[in-house]
């Protein structure tokens, strides 16, 4: 299909690309990145040197936050 939009002619292509196909293209995308998610977190646990690179900067995070709160009157 072509119309013609002042002097510059627009070819639509529609029938390519649908809600369905760019849906279809997301779940997947989302999909692959929960697996490396579920990946990264099963190599987290095993290892309890990894898990402690993990879990000393979340409590250092919660203690800054806890500060804060404190801190504010």
């Amino acid at each position: 299909m072509k119309s013609t939009k002042g002097r510059y002619t627009i070819q639509s292509a529609a029938a390519s690309i649908t809600i369905a196909t760019i849906i279809a293209n997301v779940t997947s995308v989302f999909t692959a990145a929960m697996g490396w998610a579920a990946d990264v977190g099963e190599a987290i646990a095993g290892n309890p040197l990894l898990l402690l690179f993990c879990i000393i900067p979340l409590v250092g995070l919660g203690v800054g936050l806890f500060r804060r709160l404190l801190g504010i009157r």
